[in-house]
């Protein structure tokens, strides 16, 4: 959820290893606030609607909600969620931003088709949940894209084609595959004879499928060796030739974004800007996809300085509409989140909050952090989650200590919490010798000690730590108040974001 850069090649080569991603050379500046407004686009703002019914609720009568996805890139989706009434009737509303493109409803319709302004009812059975019936504006693409997508005809999405294979033996069962996957299409388009449009959309499923397994392997390749693989740089013109707004494009996107810049960095041993990255790309239009990644990445880090700064470029890039949807829409959550973080607060700490009612409810696997708010009632507390085999976790370990001599324990308590999932509770001991990090007034926790697996797994998931370290800084009120790395011990700013609660 939360991006950080580090510039120097052997740092990056094992970073690649604690998250299997590279990141992007877009560093925020500072987590404040800043009075830029940052409006909406008009172009294809129209909003739609999607009501529907849900039949023989019975069958599972734990399932009480719906979630609208609306894709963008990993873990940065629009989700939508609407209860499920007594008499199995739902209801979405939301802007889609661009001409057509595509949505999903978890688990029950994941390839819906919508355009600014349409009105369309879906029918969801639980006794067959995978043939949902779509009426309404666009009803007969919908249902003909439903047809290949749920009955049998579209595969997996992903191939699942090992990445240890030689380039030789993976193009082949790449192929094999491919080729499987084009037959079975085939077989859809004899037996429905769809309009164009579904034509068009199943060629390039399955074309954006084929390319983001390439990508994959070719990152894994790099990272496994140790050497620039170009060999399918040739392919980039092509992943988005026809437009077709997909949830697979926006995972494209991500491993390009890991792709090039890993090649780069091997070939020429420094970390490229990401105007050097979209260099490489050439004139694509996955560069407006790839300047806003890095854009929203700030965003994420709960940063809206950088944005700010460059705006102006932002804007002279990125042209399409329902990419700047998306960054105006998270530029007003950060905003929001930064002038008051208490609703964001009691939704990490507490699940979901009834405003009307205010109350909240506490997660019983949530108890240690619980545990460590009572007891330090009243004081500035910083959470660090690391693993003995992150690297960018180690690097931070002097500056954890640095921050710590800074501060009274009446004023800051620092919690550091190794994740103990792959990290055995010696590798932990031996890493604290290393570091010297006994004796420092840090509370040193070892996850599966102190919370226990199963729980600390759930509290990572309730958090959104998808990679580490991650840090938690929570105020006097016991409000979380910044979070994800950008809440480093090395950050400048952090140390002033701590001072100013501190003094509260």
């Amino acid at each position: 959820m939360k991006h950080c850069l580090f510039v120097f090649l052997p740092i990056f080569i094992l970073f690649i290893s604690c998250r299997q991603k590279v990141q992007s050379n877009f560093q925020p500046d500072i987590s404040s606030q800043t009075e830029t407004v940052y409006d909406f686009p008009e172009e294809y703002a129209e909003e739609i609607i999607i009501t529907g019914k849900v039949l023989n609720c019975e069958f599972y009568p734990q399932e009480k909600e719906l979630t609208l996805i609306i894709p963008f890139f990993r873990d940065m989706e629009n989700q939508y969620r609407t209860p499920i009434q007594e008499d199995g009737s739902f209801y979405f509303t939301f802007p889609v931003y661009a001409k057509i493109r595509e949505v999903s409803i978890r688990n029950y319709a994941e390839h819906l088709y919508v355009h600014p302004g349409d009105s369309i009812h879906l029918e969801i059975d639980f006794k067959d949940m995978f043939h949902p019936k779509v009426t309404g504006d666009t009803e007969k693409l919908n249902q003909e894209i439903l047809a290949f997508t749920e009955s049998g005809y579209y595969y997996m999405r992903d191939y699942g084609i090992r990445h240890d294979l030689s380039v030789e033996d993976f193009e082949a069962e790449l192929k094999k595959e491919y080729d499987t996957r084009l037959e079975r299409r085939a077989e859809y388009l004899q037996k429905y004879n769809p309009m164009q449009d579904v034509v068009m959309f199943t060629e390039e499923l399955l074309k954006q499928d084929y390319y983001y397994t390439i990508l994959v392997y070719a990152s894994q390749c790099q990272y496994r060796t140790r050497k620039e693989f170009a060999r399918y740089h040739t392919l980039l013109p092509e992943i988005n030739k026809k437009g077709i707004l997909s949830a697979r494009l926006f995972d494209i996107v991500d491993w390009i974004e890991n792709y090039i810049p890993t090649g780069m960095v091997l070939k020429n041993k420094e970390y490229p800007t990401i105007d050097d990255i979209m260099s490489e790309i050439g004139e694509n239009e996955l560069n407006q996809y790839l300047y806003t990644k890095v854009t929203a990445n700030s965003l994420e880090a709960n940063d809206t300085i950088s944005l700010s700064r460059k705006r102006s470029q932002f804007d002279s890039i990125v042209k399409i509409p329902h990419l700047q949807g998306q960054i105006a829409q998270m530029y007003r959550q950060t905003k929001a989140f930064l002038e008051n973080p208490q609703s964001v607060s009691d939704n990490l700490l507490y699940g979901k909050y009834n405003e009307s009612s205010n109350t909240l409810t506490p997660m019983s696997y949530m108890e240690s952090i619980y545990m460590i708010l009572e007891e330090n009632r009243g004081k500035v507390i910083y959470l660090d989650f690391w693993a003995t085999t992150c690297p960018p976790c180690l690097a931070e370990m002097e500056p954890l200590k640095k921050l710590r001599s800074q501060y009274s324990t009446k004023d800051l308590i620092i919690y550091s919490i190794c994740s103990g999932g792959n990290d055995t509770k010696k590798q932990w001991e031996l890493c604290l010798d290393k570091y010297s990090m006994k004796n420092h007034d840090i509370e040193c926790v070892y996850a599966a000690d102190y919370i226990g697996l199963e729980n600390y797994q759930k509290i990572t998931k309730q958090f959104k730590i998808n990679r580490l370290p991650y840090y938690i800084l929570i105020n006097r009120k016991g409000q979380i108040v910044d979070y994800g790395t950008v809440a480093r011990p090395s950050n400048p700013n952090l140390l002033l974001r701590i001072e100013e609660i501190v003094k509260q």
